[in-house]
């Protein structure tokens, strides 16, 4: 049990005297608790396990008792990452505050100029196109013109539609 409490409070960056103010125990008695001469009482030790999401189990060394997943770890198997998104993830989370904010600034220009793509391709109009000349190659077609040009045409006085 010795080593897991003490690995607990290790992987959360905890010095024994802020995990003794945290627990509500005195200094010494956290210092038995990772030396294995005491235990703490079961509400203390279902709070540590709380706080450090580890299991009891974990806390007491039961030989079946597993570490556990690092949040990363256990969200990348949740949610099927590949092993790009994961370690983009984990690049992603080791950036400061403003860092992520410029990515994140970034990332919104990528969507606004995608999203604003996709609605000029769905503002587009077909329509039937006479033959512009003689030539035989320039057959009546079908063509896709931005409706914002063919409202233009519309309302142009000088188009003559009746040829």
């Amino acid at each position: 049990m010795k080593n897991n409490i003490k690995a607990a409070r290790e992987s959360q960056g905890l010095t024994q005297q802020e995990c003794a103010e945290l627990f509500n125990v005195k200094l010494r008695a956290w210092q038995t608790y990772e030396q294995g001469v005491s235990e703490p009482k079961f509400e203390v030790l279902c709070k540590i396990a709380d706080k450090f999401g580890v299991t009891t189990d974990y806390l007491l060394g039961r030989p079946d008792a597993k570490q556990p997943e690092e949040p990363l770890d256990e969200f990348a198997r949740k949610e099927h990452l590949k092993s790009l998104e994961k370690v983009f993830m984990k690049k992603y989370l080791a950036l400061t505050e403003e860092q992520r904010d410029k990515v994140l600034d970034f990332l919104r220009g990528v969507l606004a100029e995608e999203t604003a793509a996709q609605a000029s391709k769905l503002k587009m109009s077909r329509v039937y196109e006479a033959a512009r000349s003689d030539d035989p190659n320039n057959a009546p077609h079908f063509a896709e013109y931005p409706e914002e040009e063919l409202k233009k045409l519309d309302d142009d006085p000088d188009t003559d539609f009746d040829l």
